[in-house]
């Protein structure tokens, strides 16, 4: 109890605009700051945004402009202005529940967010206009307590209702980070889930851009590649708003990381830079994992708007991540035996590709049966398609004229004809409004219909599969998706699957069979039939995560093994194990191995 000489005192500034100082100053990135000024057009509901960078009055300035319902549009234009003026950080908006903060993709706060032009440049002015009013405004200089209101003539033309933000004497270091260019990036990633979910249309326009510089650039929100994991879009979140999840495996991304945003609005590039939560280890760091996580309940630093308050809310997100860690663990470990499988076939592939015609050009050497089915490899690997991973062939001869924007996407071959318990590889081509085939920068999204049927792989050439059981006769239909900085296509193609030919069944490049004998001196073994090689040997593992190391490696063990097979004298197999052995070493040294 307390004594009853104690008093109850109410916390209050010594100075109050010393901390709305304070509360400015703690914006340092100029394109942050940038980004809650188009935060407040969308909330708006704007449908169109403008962000210019250009000359005005002889300085560099910047300019946001937006169609959107208007600042406070219940109140006149004056009152509307002095309201935000005199009320930082007292938004109407803080009267909205969580769950209406998430619908309406509204985090910000009236004046707090303004004050944010103290990092872009030393003046600013708010023009507010609605259902044909005069137009109004604020004028706000940094680092001074007093604005002025002031009321302008509409110019000719003028649309009845808009909000421009105006920002001169842009501070030199600040500019810097504003052109064009690199503002659309950061506000298509910024701003990626308010994007998405108003549909605004975005444009930032550079005219001190140099010369024939590019000046425009549209704000297209980045989707995210890779192999999306099959795990539920909402994560429950005891006593607050669910989470929305969406995460990739990104492998051979430059830098992935799976970003968190509030209502979104992006409070962390990287999970692992919250560190109270506990999240900055694997999975979410370290296992090529990219994507979004978006929480609505998070209580986020009205400033900076980075980072989450070590609240109630971010110690139950932290818990309902622990709940969510198995589930993503399991995924990762679904993709990582299905990308092992499709490379090891594609070293089947590869292997039959490189000894086309070995038992025309050598008959004695004896080569086990390979049962085929239409549109696999055949007997002697005639008829077998290009390898997945082009790495190490010859390269193509450049275009003469580059591929332009993605215009269609087409599917080959159709139909695609498969044997029960067989594969058969499709292609997608991609090509421009000239019909020039688009080689990079293309994303591919496949899906099939039909009972019986799958496909495997997420690029160009994936394995179109028919289960053992499927009858011959039955059909599906396949499907793939292309995309390209935001340009899409779509084709289909029927899958059917056919009765495995007669003379399918002859004689090939066997399949190699991994086998797990670690400590043994023996690289591989073939019996006729079946070929095994030792996946633990100490040359294998040191090549094996090179594509093109590890099938010259397969390549020198089934040339021994054949040759062991045909040629049973003394000292033959002694003689092929030594060339293997050198070979192998060979290898290893001129990889650095």
């Amino acid at each position: 109890m307390p004594k009853a000489s104690a008093r109850t005192l109410v916390l209050r500034p010594a100075d109050p605009f010393d901390l709305i100082r304070w509360l400015a100053r703690s914006q340092s990135d100029p394109r942050k700051a940038v980004a809650e000024l188009v935060q407040n057009s969308i909330d708006a509901h704007a449908r169109h945004v403008a962000v210019s960078r250009r000359r005005l009055r002889g300085g560099p300035a910047l300019t946001v402009r937006d169609d959107g319902e208007g600042v406070l549009p219940g109140l006149g234009r004056e009152e509307a202005l002095r309201y935000i003026a005199t009320n930082i950080g007292s938004s109407r908006k803080r009267s909205l529940s969580p769950e209406e903060r998430r619908r309406l993709v509204v985090t910000g706060q009236y004046g707090v967010g303004l004050l944010g032009f103290w990092s872009i440049g030393h003046r600013m002015e708010i023009r507010s206009r609605v259902a044909g009013s005069a137009v109004h405004v604020l004028r706000l200089v940094e680092d001074e307590p007093r604005v002025v209101l002031d009321e302008l003539p509409a110019d000719i033309g003028s649309p009845e209702t808009f909000t421009e933000i105006v920002v001169t004497e842009l501070h030199e270091t600040g500019s810097r980070a504003l052109s064009g260019r690199r503002l659309a990036e950061y506000l298509a990633a910024e701003l990626r889930g308010p994007i998405l979910a108003s549909g605004v249309e975005m444009e930032v326009h550079d005219a001190m851009a140099k010369g024939t510089a590019q000046k425009r650039f549209s704000v297209v929100p980045r989707r995210f590649t890779g192999e999306p994991l099959r795990i539920a879009g909402e994560l429950p979140v005891a006593d607050f708003p669910s989470a929305h999840v969406e995460l990739y495996v990104a492998r051979g991304a430059e830098r992935p990381a799976i970003q968190v945003s509030c209502a979104g609005t992006l409070v962390a590039d990287d999970i692992g830079e919250l560190h109270a939560l506990d999240l900055d280890g694997p999975p979410w760091i370290g296992c090529e994992v990219s994507g979004l996580i978006d929480f609505p309940g998070f209580t986020v630093p009205p400033g900076s708007r980075r980072g989450v308050v070590p609240d109630r809310a971010a110690e139950a997100f932290a818990r309902a991540m622990i709940e969510l860690r198995p589930l993503v663990e399991h995924e990762l470990q679904r993709l990582d035996r299905e990308r092992r499988a499709a490379a090891d076939r594609q070293v089947v592939e590869e292997l039959r590709r490189a000894l086309r015609g070995l038992r025309g050009r050598l008959p004695q050497y004896d080569l086990p049966p390979v049962l085929g089915a239409r549109g696999d490899l055949g007997s002697d690997g005639r008829g077998a398609p290009e390898p997945l991973d082009p790495e190490g062939a010859a390269p193509a001869q450049p275009d003469l004229f580059p591929a332009g924007p993605l215009a269609t996407v087409s599917i080959s071959p159709d139909p695609v004809e498969v044997a029960p318990g067989h594969e058969h590889r499709a292609r997608a081509d991609a090509r421009d409004g000239d019909g020039r085939l688009i080689r990079h920068g293309v994303t591919y999204r496949w899906s099939i219909e039909g009972a019986g049927f799958s496909v495997g792989g997420d690029g160009a050439r994936p394995a179109v599969m028919a289960e053992a059981a499927t009858r011959p006769g039955a059909t599906a239909r396949l499907r793939v998706e292309v995309e390209q900085e935001g340009r899409t296509a779509a084709a289909e193609a029927t899958v059917e699957a056919v009765e495995p030919l007669p003379d399918e069944a002859g004689f090939g490049i066997p399949e190699p069979h991994l086998v797990d004998a670690a400590g043994e001196t023996w690289r591989s073994r073939f019996d006729g039939r079946r070929w095994e090689v030792n996946q633990m040997h100490e040359d294998y593992l040191a090549l094996k995560r090179e594509p093109r190391a590890r099938l010259r490696y397969l390549l020198t063990l089934l040339a021994k093994d054949l040759s062991q097979h045909a040629h049973r004298v003394p000292g033959a197999v002694e003689a092929s194990e030594d060339v293997a052995s050198i070979l192998a070493l060979a290898e290893r040294n001129l990889r650095g191995g």
